[in-house]
């Protein structure tokens, strides 16, 4: 990992912040023999995993979804219903190992992975995004206490969980920004270590994105490591504020809307991607002074579009959510620019480039216009975190920057 860190240290936010001990092995071809590395687990797995790792059949969970599994509240009561022992293992990427950390947490059980794909930060992160009744929450969950990366099963992953890991990693930047931004609007308290510990490694890997697409494994290696340390930041930080911004609340509405008309949404880090696109947008209209109609949203416009999303009852749960938001006593736009300036600044052609290798306009290329500017008009009502979207709803330019999005 980046550093070598204490058990517990004081952080510049003035917090204390604690160190989870977690084991993680890197051993090339350790899916040929990976009972050597669990003792006595019970692994889950699902149809792609399976036929990835032999995994003892008396021991195993295999879940089934069509064409993948989610990470459903039903999925962890099925695993916890089945755990015949106090360590699960989960092999896969992001969906099994939410399911395997959470069902792991409720049961008092450790939790160990065996990650299939350098595709999201959750592996070593103490938080599991379960979709609970039709709704995407991020729930506390059980820390890992080993990590065993095999290059030669990441190397081989899809292309799309490839696509994803890179968009997930491009996030970090925009959820860098978002956090500074409400230090200054709302006096969120910020932690500088998150972001120290990521920084210059994220930049090596956001250049590395085309090589990271042709399976080099150093990239790939890379990819993993900064993904690896991003999911501890979460862990130390002990929320997913140094990972998760704008982007990610894009991001959530987009699976949910899916979810909520039966479909499989996209991977989370190409949706991610999607959603750094934009807030990347919102971002060149702060710094840039975009010129953008002033039309303020209503929140009978907001709700409307809710309720087509998601049904009036979750509609009035969300609009809930965003009046208890916390509005800042005045917007210094100068002093939003000189803060937030050398991270965008340093940052910006890199997303660019990494969002143009995976060619997050292929993903946007799906959906109807229409649905993208509702998408992002109504994106920032389902959490209570600040974001450069709340910046452009309180100076009333949300609505036409929706409209003109992929003009800026």
């Amino acid at each position: 990992m980046q550093k070598d860190l204490k058990e517990s240290f004081k952080c510049t936010c003035g917090k204390v912040h604690s160190v989870p001990k977690i084991e993680i092995v890197f051993e090339e071809n350790a899916f040929k023999n990976i009972d050597d590395f669990f003792e006595n687990a019970t692994y889950l797995v699902d149809e792609n995993t399976a036929k990835l790792v032999e995994t003892p059949a008396a021991r195993t969970i295999k879940l089934e979804g069509s064409p993948r599994v989610l990470a459903t509240m039903e999925n962890v009561e099925k695993v916890m219903s089945q755990l015949r022992s106090d360590l699960i293992v989960s092999v896969g990427s992001g969906s099994l190992t939410d399911i395997a950390k959470y069902a792991a947490h409720l049961a008092g059980k450790s939790f160990s992975c065996f990650p299939t794909a350098p595709s999201v930060d959750g592996y070593t992160s103490c938080v599991a995004a379960i979709l609970v009744n039709g709704e995407k929450t991020t729930a506390q969950a059980v820390v890992p206490k080993k990590v065993v990366v095999d290059m030669t099963i990441l190397s081989e992953a899809p292309i799309d969980l490839l696509r994803a890991g890179i968009g997930d990693i491009a996030a970090k930047v925009t959820a860098r920004l978002d956090w500074m931004l409400s230090n200054l609007l709302i006096g969120e308290p910020i932690c500088d270590f998150a972001w120290d510990q990521l920084r210059d490694e994220l930049e090596v890997v956001l250049d590395d994105s085309e090589r990271v697409l042709s399976r080099s494994k150093e990239a790939v290696l890379r990819l993993m490591n900064v993904l690896l340390v991003s999911g501890l930041n979460i862990t130390i930080v002990g929320n997913s504020r140094p990972a998760s911004g704008a982007e990610h609340l894009i991001s959530h509405t987009l699976e949910m809307y899916h979810e909520a008309i039966n479909e499989i949404p996209p991977f989370h880090g190409l949706s991610v991607a999607m959603g750094t696109y934009v807030t990347l947008k919102a971002y060149r209209v702060i710094f840039e002074d975009v010129r953008l109609k002033r039309t303020c949203l209503t929140n009978e416009e907001r709700f409307r579009v809710l309720s087509d999303f998601f049904g009036e009852e979750k509609a009035k749960r969300f609009m809930n959510l965003y009046e208890r938001k916390i509005e800042p006593k005045q917007i210094d736009l100068d002093h939003v620019r000189r803060t937030l300036k050398p991270t965008y600044e340093k940052f910006l052609e890199k997303v660019e480039s990494a969002l143009e290798a995976i060619r997050v306009e292929e993903l946007f290329a799906q959906y109807d216009p229409e649905f993208i500017v509702k998408l992002i008009l109504v994106s920032n009502t389902i959490r209570e975190r600040c974001t450069v979207l709340d910046l452009l709803d309180q100076l009333c330019l949300l609505k036409d920057f929706a409209r003109k999005v992929f003009e800026v």
